[in-house]
């Protein structure tokens, strides 16, 4: 039985409770259908139901209740009510949606957290609210349910829309915040995780709770063991609440996802250079070959406090002492392999050597310098190709501007065609 099939056979709750109006009385329109779709679909990546997709955590003293007058934040100055940020208004959003289904376990939870943000911020908060920095990008939620079905010619259709290393870090404010690393990560498109961080993307982006995507895949429900090990060769921390974690929370940490069943992800976030790619600053002294190679740090051997290491390139499998190991993080500009995207799909590129592969990405930088020309009909045909995958999903109206503003553009073409037509065939007679 998967994780879907599981949740969908939890324990059936009533349809009302004191002081929580059924959410079965919903107009039910397309997109909060598909919205929940969404949400069930992401909800298999842990059994704390509360962030399901989300982060796989949730706050350990979190206070369900609802505000009392007296708790508003109030602004020192003016003695006015200080309003949500947009996160707390994209988490109240999201738990609007996951309330309407009065089959989830944590239905109960999620309507007194909706309660609560009402209470404390009223019913006129809307369109008032803390404004998120200049750089943010938002991702459709259109893209973002059909990257967890999938579809990943959606994710390239919608990339391709404007410049890649603009949108590699985009957020879906309807699913908590969470961002397309996060997203592959639970499809498990190992390739596509690669070449988003190849264009930027932010290996340590952080959710709406401040969770990183580390942490977040660290509690998914399948095995994210490979997952796991490619953010630790770019570099991935965890980080909680929005700080790195500490020493003791940490062991903490492997104790959790441990119990849920992933020993192997546990070791290896539990030792300092375990999932790393590293440099090799000394080697024995039959092996001076080593030096300056890079491998990546498979297993940590605590009895003998050696590494066992695979290097890249050859595939040799080492036993080194963790003294001779250091960080070196993979980089878009040093990454030691390469995937790239060429008709909607992936290709990966491997090399002989790091110097190789550096030389092959500076490349492609002075390739991208000289065809900067911009394509006048780029942003119609990617208008185009958004509104024929929405069509394709059912979802036209979850994009209405753009795709009627390519609506309106057609017609009036269309219609003058037929005009024009009409009189010559008038001219004729």
């Amino acid at each position: 039985m998967n994780a879907a099939s599981a949740w969908a056979s939890g324990p059936i709750r009533s349809r009302s409770r004191a002081g929580i109006p059924s959410a079965r009385t919903a107009s039910g329109k397309r997109d909060a259908r598909s919205k929940r779709i969404f949400y069930r679909a992401c909800r298999p990546v842990t059994d704390h139901q509360l962030l399901g997709s989300i982060s796989g955590w949730k706050p350990k003293h979190a206070c369900y209740g609802p505000a009392e007058e007296g708790q508003r934040k109030r602004c020192p100055l003016c003695r006015g009510v200080v309003p949500p940020s947009q996160d707390q208004v994209a988490n109240y959003r999201m738990k609007k949606i996951l309330a309407k289904d009065t089959f989830n376990p944590d239905y109960e939870r999620h309507a007194r957290m909706v309660k609560q943000f009402e209470a404390e911020y009223g019913e006129d908060w809307d369109g008032t609210m803390i404004e998120y920095d200049s750089d943010f990008v938002g991702l459709p939620f259109y893209v973002a349910k059909a990257f967890g079905r999938g579809n990943l010619r959606a994710v390239f259709q919608w990339l391709g829309k404007g410049k890649v290393r603009e949108r590699v870090n985009a957020k879906c404010e309807e699913g908590g915040n969470t961002g397309l690393l996060f997203i592959a990560a639970m499809n498990k498109h190992l390739d596509l995780m690669s070449y988003l961080l190849l264009n930027g993307a932010d290996v340590n982006i952080l959710n709406l709770e401040g969770v990183s995507v580390l942490t977040s895949s660290c509690y998914l429900a399948d095995n994210p063991l490979k997952a796991v090990r490619l953010y630790l060769s770019w570099g991935a921390e965890l980080i909680e609440k929005g700080e790195q974690v500490t020493k003791e929370r940490k062991q903490s940490f492997c104790h959790e996802i441990s119990a849920r069943g992933h020993v192997e992800v546990a070791n290896l976030v539990a030792s300092e250079l375990g999932g790393r790619r590293c440099e090799i600053v000394s080697a024995p002294k039959t092996r001076d070959d080593l030096v300056g190679k890079t491998c990546v740090a498979e297993e940590y051997v605590e009895i003998s406090d050696h590494y066992r290491v695979t290097m890249e390139f050859t595939n040799e499998v080492l036993l080194l002492d963790a003294n001779k190991l250091k960080r070196r993080d993979r980089t878009p500009q040093d990454p030691g392999y390469y995937v790239e995207c060429k008709n909607n799909r992936l290709i990966r590129r491997d090399f002989k050597s790091n110097e190789e592969c550096r030389t092959f990405v500076a490349s492609l930088g002075s390739d991208e310098e000289e065809s900067s020309e911009v394509d006048p009909d780029a942003d119609a045909k990617a208008e185009q190709a958004a509104a024929d995958l929405l069509s394709e999903l059912g979802l036209e109206d979850l994009e209405g501007p753009s795709s009627s503003a390519l609506k309106m553009e057609k017609e009036p073409a269309a219609s003058g065609k037929k005009k024009k037509r009409g009189g010559k065939k008038k001219g004729r007679k």
